[in-house]
């Protein structure tokens, strides 16, 4: 939705503050903005006979008369199709808790900012506002059903699977799905779970519904596999089920009939299930995991287990419950209990998914601190057995980051390749071609290069650093500094299998935009491509690409010099002298490399395998640099970075300045 077609009420009873925000929300191009200055004020222009319908609400807590607590209470109860955005001086904490309790009441929340007011914050949470009603306000009554209608549908196998697929946050891949019950009712249409899974739990006749969704979801896996693209498909288990000490049987029998793995289904248990005290319980699951299935925690996050409740259950996956994943954006708690749930995760050898991711935001935090794998609206609502056949045939393997406007435009996007080495240059180009890119030119040398610039425009260039008569970085520079019929701004790439200090210093100098370490794989390949094509950077004066100092010893000698990587003997115990040695403050924090960002201040020398220093002590990480070492962190020495960690606010209105490029030396 355009700006101009929002229509907000900023209710703050600070003067100043309201003015500011007002402004704020001007600069954004929107045109009809009310403000006011408590939460009275604020019910009493909605609830006016001829008030214009008020898409969006601006909310203080803390204000006279009626509070903002209060406010959202009313808004709740008498059910307006608004949106809310809560500010606050106070802690995040009780931002968190105000903004819990909104949803309870039904008020659609797009999200909670701490004063002072970043205009970033805001102008993110804006664009996720569409104009859809109230959750509360849509509800439609709920059909009875009696247990008898619901065991007849059964039987007469009207219930169906439906799909919602699930993709790889680092390859992009669609990986499978989870399969959710709907009854197809031959009245009504399709019905949903709350209308029959709770009578069927309490009569204790939920193992027909589950045997017939797993045989369906058996027969769909078959169908994937005999197309010769196997996927993993999830199926819920319910607790009343375990009690059955005949169940893990009956479940082997019914995939193994169906011709495929059980170790392509995964059975997802909820966490409460997980935590039984059942003998029985237990010894079904045990006897699964034997049997070859995996299990899957569900709702990780609801329940009240412990760490060690946790290990009796030989799950291989965390699935993390969604009324986490849509705060994980803007809201710190709700991201450090994600943080820790995905890192105990991976200490426990286990894939952790998202469940309910619904925006580009909600993916680029989750993809940020290490989550494996998504589920959620924003790659598909579930989907009937034929919807999900046909979307999974049309789900192209490079939509890593799930960017439509960049991969709309991929076969057209025209990519240059220079690299002297036949079987590598063939190598990239077959590689790009499946991976759907569809104007690839290729060349042995520089020389060539440049002539082929002089009548032809590329988008992007993947050059080879070591060739003859002129390197892949004096290239590079040429471009950079003007002196070829390309733009100095082209996007351009290093492909080389060495990591020495002569090439990395000149090429981040020279701003590339990425680097493919041989040996390549597609995946990587994609996600670097369309992170050098989409990631804005400022170039540098001519000049000073000019002054950028390049000094390459020869294939051979590159090859014969190369320093050999330490063993990890030696690699610990340089890292242990290391960290004994440095008198870091409490302020110093070990992150993974995926989870550095722009601000933040190195703490500790960044080397390469072959001693290569990367990045010294003091160096603020800008945008450009965190790309630059996620580019190179299979190079690294070691994968977490010493850094002192700056508050978010503090960056907020730096967004230009972090995204400078070094200065070349």
């Amino acid at each position: 939705m355009k700006p101009s077609e929002l229509n907000i009420l900023v209710v703050e009873d600070d003067d100043f503050q309201r003015g500011m925000l007002v402004k704020m929300l001007s600069f954004f191009g929107i045109l009809s903005i009310a403000d006011v200055g408590d939460g009275k004020q604020a019910l009493e222009k909605i609830r006016g006979e001829n008030a214009k319908p008020v898409d969006i609400v601006i909310c203080d807590l803390n204000m006279p008369q009626m509070d903002g607590l209060e406010f959202l209470r009313h808004l709740g109860q008498e059910k307006h199709n608004i949106a809310i955005i809560i500010v606050s001086g106070l802690s995040s904490k009780l931002l968190s808790s105000a903004g819990m309790m909104a949803e309870m009441y039904g008020v659609k929340l797009l999200g909670a900012i701490e004063k002072p007011i970043s205009a970033a914050q805001l102008k993110t949470l804006l664009s996720t506002f569409e104009r859809t009603e109230n959750v509360l306000s849509q509800t439609i009554a709920t059909t009875s059903f009696t247990l008898e209608e619901i065991l007849q549908g059964i039987n007469n196998k009207q219930f169906e699977p439906y799909f919602q697929p699930k993709v790889d946050f680092k390859s992009g891949q669609l990986v499978g799905a989870e399969t959710l019950a709907r009854w197809i009712h031959p009245e009504l249409g399709v019905i949903l779970p709350l209308a029959f899974i709770p009578q069927l739990e309490q009569s204790k006749n939920i193992d027909d519904l589950t045997f017939l969704m797993l045989e369906k979801t058996a027969a769909v896996s078959r169908l994937f596999k005999d197309k010769n693209r196997p996927l993993v498909f999830s199926v819920n288990l319910s607790l009343a089920s375990l009690d059955d000490t005949a169940l893990a049987d009956k479940i082997t029998q019914i995939v193994r009939n169906a011709g495929i793995e059980t170790k392509s289904i995964i059975l997802e248990i909820t966490e409460s299930a997980a935590m039984t005290e059942a003998a029985q319980s237990l010894e079904n699951l045990a006897r699964l995991c034997m049997n070859g299935f995996q299990l899957s925690i569900d709702d990780y996050g609801t329940g009240y287990s412990s760490l060690q409740q946790l290990t009796r259950v030989a799950f291989s996956e965390l699935k993390i419950d969604q009324s986490f994943v849509k705060d994980v954006a803007v809201n710190k708690s709700s991201r450090i209990v994600i943080e820790s749930s995905i890192d105990m995760a991976h200490k426990l050898q286990v894939k952790s998914v998202a469940e309910g991711v619904e925006t580009q935001r909600d993916w680029d935090a989750l993809k940020s601190v290490g989550c494996d794998i998504a589920q959620g609206y924003f790659i598909s609502k579930p989907l009937s057995m034929r919807d999900f056949y046909n979307f999974a045939g049309r789900y192209k393997y490079h939509s890593a980051d799930i960017t439509p406007t960049f991969f709309q435009n991929q076969s057209k996007l025209k990519i240059l390749i220079v690299d002297d080495d036949d079987f590598s240059r063939k190598l990239v180009f077959n590689m790009l071609g499946f991976l759907g890119y569809a104007s690839i030119t290729d060349t042995d040398n520089a020389r060539s290069a440049l002539k082929l610039l002089e009548s032809n425009s590329f988008d992007l260039i993947i050059s080879d650093v070591y060739m003859p008569e002129m390197s892949g970085l004096e290239f590079i520079q040429m471009i950079r500094a003007g002196k070829t019929r390309a733009k100095p701004e082209t996007r351009v790439m290093i492909l080389s299998a060495f990591s020495k200090a002569e090439v990395i210093k000149p090429a981040m100098a020279l701003n590339v935009n990425g680097f493919l370490v041989k040996p390549i794989t597609p995946a990587d390949m994609d996600e670097k491509i369309e992170k050098a094509m989409s990631v804005r950077f400022n170039l540098q004066p001519p000049a000073t690409y000019e002054g950028v100092k390049i000094e390459l010893n020869s294939v051979t000698e590159a090859v014969i010099n190369k320093t050999p990587p330490a063993t990890n003997a030696e690699v610990a115990s340089t890292l242990k002298d290391i960290k004994a040695s440095s008198n870091e403050d409490e302020n110093v924090s070990h992150l993974p490399v995926q989870r550095i960002s722009p601000g933040m201040t190195l703490k500790r020398d960044i080397t390469l395998e072959d001693g290569t220093l990367l990045l010294s002590v003091g160096h603020v990480f800008t945008k450009l640099s965190v790309r630059r070492i996620n580019d190179l962190r299979d190079l690294l020495v070691e994968n977490e970075i010493a850094v002192q960690e700056i508050p978010r606010d503090l960056l907020a209105d730096n967004d230009v300045a972090a995204q400078e490029p070094p200065k070349a030396s």
